[in-house]
C-alpha cells in the first residue's frame, strides 16, 4: 500500500463517524465493471455504509479509478495491495480496514438492491443473531434476471445445530456475498492463512469458520443480491477436472487451517465436501481427467493425511441417490422451512 493511500484512509477514519456496515469488495482488473457495482452500493438506503475497495495489484486502470471514487465519496476506503494474492488474501486484508460492527462482502461485478444492507442490518439487530442470509438472483450485465439463484421460502431464525445445518447446505451456498456477519464472528478469519492460492471455494472455508461460532442465524426470503453471470470468469471456464481438484484442495485447507476442530466438526466438513464433489459440476468421465492435477492433488492428500487419515476414505464414499415420487417431493417442499438452489452457471 502506498503512503498516499494510507494517509487518505487515516484522514477518512478521523473525519467520518463510524459506519453501521462495512462492505469489502476485492477488485482485480475491474476497470470496466466496477463503477456500476459501486453505484449500487452508494445507492443503499437507510444505512451508514463503509465501502472497502481492495485493489489486488490490478494491471489495468483499476487503481486510478478506485482513488478517483474515493476522492468523490467519503464512504469509500481505497486499499492497494503490492502484489496479486488472490481473492482470499484481498478479503482478509479488507477485514483489517473494516470499522463497522457488521461486515458484508460483494464481488466487483455484481449488484445489490437498494435496501439490501439496511434489511440485513436491521434484521440482525432486531433478531439478535450473528449472521443474516438473503436470497439472490442470477442476472446479466444489464441487471436483467436470468433465473433465481437462491431463495428461502420463509423468514426463519435458526439457533440449534448450526454447523451441521450449514454443512448440509440448508443455508444455501458457501458464498460470502449474500450474508451479513456480526463483527466478532467474522474477524477471527483475519488469521486464516492458506499455504497455497485457492482459486475456488475459498469463501466456503471462511463461512465454515463463521457458522461454527454463530449463536443464531436468520434466513430472509427477500431477494436482495444480484449475481452477474460472466461466461469468462474463472469458475465458468473451469473444466470439471480442475474444479474437482480445486474443491478437493479446499477440503484439505478447511481441515488444516480452521483451528480447534474436534472429530465431529471434521466429520461435518468431510461430509460437506463429499456431497459437493458428488454434484454434476464435479462428475468426471474418467480418472484421466485428473492427470494434469496430480501434483496439486498429492499436496492436498498429504495435508489431509497429516490431520485425519480416515477423511480420505470418507471422501471416497458416494452419496446415495434416492428416487422420490412427485407426491413425496411435494410433501418435502412444504415440510421444509427453507430451501436452497445450488449455484447455477
Amino acid at each position: 500500500m502506498t503512503r498516499g493511500t494510507r494517509t487518505l484512509i487515516d484522514s477518512y477514519k478521523k473525519e467520518t463517524p463510524p459506519p453501521e456496515v462495512s462492505v469489502i469488495v476485492p477488485v482485480y482488473n475491474g476497470e470496466e465493471r466496477l463503477v456500476p457495482c459501486i453505484r449500487s452500493l452508494l445507492d443503499q438506503q437507510n444505512v451508514a455504509l463503509e465501502i472497502v475497495l481492495i485493489n489486488d495489484a490490478s494491471t489495468d486502470g483499476t487503481r486510478r479509478l478506485i482513488d478517483a471514487l474515493a476522492q468523490d465519496h467519503a464512504a469509500i476506503v481505497p486499499v492497494h495491495l503490492p502484489r496479486n494474492g488472490g481473492v482470499h488474501e484481498a478479503r482478509i486484508t479488507g477485514l483489517k480496514y473494516a470499522r463497522a460492527p457488521w461486515i458484508g462482502f460483494m464481488d466487483a461485478d455484481d449488484f445489490v438492491r437498494p435496501y439490501m444492507f439496511s434489511t440485513l442490518l436491521h434484521t440482525g439487530q432486531r433478531e439478535d443473531v450473528d449472521i443474516v442470509v438473503c436470497g439472490s438472483d442470477r442476472v446479466d450485465a444489464s441487471r436483467n434476471v436470468i433465473a433465481n439463484k437462491l431463495r428461502f421460502r420463509c423468514a426463519q431464525r435458526v439457533d440449534s445445530n448450526i454447523p451441521a445445518r450449514f454443512c448440509k447446505l440448508e443455508f444455501g451456498t458457501g458464498s460470502l456475498w449474500n450474508k451479513l456477519y456480526r463483527r466478532d464472528i467474522i474477524m477471527p478469519c483475519r488469521d486464516l492463512q492458506f499455504p497455497w492460492r485457492q482459486n475456488i471455494n475459498e469463501d466456503m472455508i471462511l463461512n465454515l469458520d463463521c457458522f461454527r461460532r454463530a449463536r443464531a442465524v436468520f434466513l430472509l426470503p427477500e431477494i436482495l443480491y444480484e449475481y452477474v453471470f460472466n461466461p469468462h470468469s474463472v469458475t465458468s471456464r473451469m473444466d470439471k477436472g480442475r474444479a474437482y481438484a480445486e474443491t478437493f484442495r479446499a477440503c484439505a485447507l478447511a481441515l488444516n487451517v480452521l483451528p480447534n476442530l474436534d472429530s465431529y466438526l471434521r466429520m461435518l466438513i468431510v461430509d460437506l465436501y463429499r456431497r459437493q464433489l458428488g454434484f454434476n459440476d464435479y462428475c468426471l468421465a474418467s480418472s484421466e481427467d485428473l492427470a494434469p492435477h496430480e501434483a496439486d492433488l498429492a499436496e492436498a492428500v498429504s495435508l489431509i493425511y497429516r490431520v485425519d487419515p480416515t477423511a480420505l476414505a470418507m471422501l471416497a464414499l458416494r452419496t446415495p441417490r434416492v428416487k422420490k415420487s412427485r407426491k413425496a417431493m411435494q410433501r418435502l417442499w412444504w415440510l421444509r422451512p427453507s430451501f436452497w438452489l445450488w449455484r447455477l452457471r
